[in-house]
């Protein structure tokens, strides 16, 4: 295995990718996505996330469609259709036990492999959502469980034996909030998976310059951070598969690099 194709688990493809809302570009096409996605697994990224209850059933069809749901490793978190609202992208709703099920549908699949909790402030809600997320791990729905847009505040809220192994949340250059979140995870034992590197592609607009070089240099800053694990990356054409692969195989910034990103931040930061 080469450097580039080893470094390309690290990268995982957001849901985002699928719908035509939250993107700079248009909604690929089923046969696009098809094709993004099959990009995505012959180049070894295997981390297929899903926010949006859109997102699950695009990505349930394709997978479908391509015959390789083995092969994904797909996450799914709890936003779900609201009655008379089928379109919109509803807020997140807390799991309750119709839910799981309702998911492995919309995905068409036996179970989730990555089963993400959105962060909540009521302890009490968060306790019950990570018992029934062990109850569908007991009954082989679920695989492993995350918690997502988590603080450092909602790990120290999680109970003893509760069953999260990994973390989402927003982290890039212009927003480094989340860096004591993985800290506090990382202590704990959790595997932190970065999410939003280019802020949905609206700082590569604002910085004003060539966004290959832009979105290369992004990408690696995040990448190369050793509290992040994975990152999550929206793409919708299957050439920025390759290059997101290839900018993350090369590695951390050199000094030059560095000295640029601050630049771009003092000035659109």
């Amino acid at each position: 295995m080469n450097q580039t194709s080893s470094m390309a688990w690290k990268l995982g493809l957001g849901g985002h990718s699928y719908i035509e809302q939250l993107g700079n570009d248009p909604r690929p096409s089923f046969k696009e996505q098809c094709e993004l996605v099959a990009t995505c697994l012959d180049a070894g990224i295997t981390l297929l996330d899903t926010t949006y209850y859109q997102e699950r059933v695009a990505l349930g069809r394709v997978l479908r469609e391509l015959g390789r749901r083995e092969e994904a490793e797909i996450a799914a978190w709890n936003f779900f259709a609201h009655a008379g609202r089928e379109d919109d992208l509803a807020p997140w709703t807390p799991y309750e036990p119709q839910h799981i099920d309702i998911m492995l549908s919309e995905l068409q699949t036996d179970r989730v492999d990555l089963l993400v909790i959105h962060a909540e402030d009521d302890e009490a809600t968060l306790h019950r959502e990570l018992d029934l997320a062990a109850s569908w791990m007991h009954a082989g729905k679920v695989m492993r469980v995350a918690l997502g847009m988590v603080e450092a505040g909602h790990l120290h809220s999680l109970p003893e034996g509760h069953p999260v192994t990994h973390v989402f949340a927003p982290y890039n250059a212009f927003n480094r909030e989340a860096l004591s979140t993985f800290s506090e995870a990382k202590r704990r034992g959790l595997s932190n998976i970065a999410m939003s590197p280019f802020i949905r592609g609206w700082k590569l607009d604002e910085i004003g310059e060539d966004k290959a070089l832009v979105s290369d240099i992004l990408l690696r800053w995040v990448a190369a951070q050793d509290m992040v694990d994975r990152v999550v990356v929206s793409m919708r054409k299957t050439e920025w598969v390759h290059v997101n692969v290839r900018s993350v195989a090369r590695g951390p910034l050199s000094e030059e690099e560095r000295a640029r990103l601050g630049v771009w931040i003092d000035r659109v930061g």
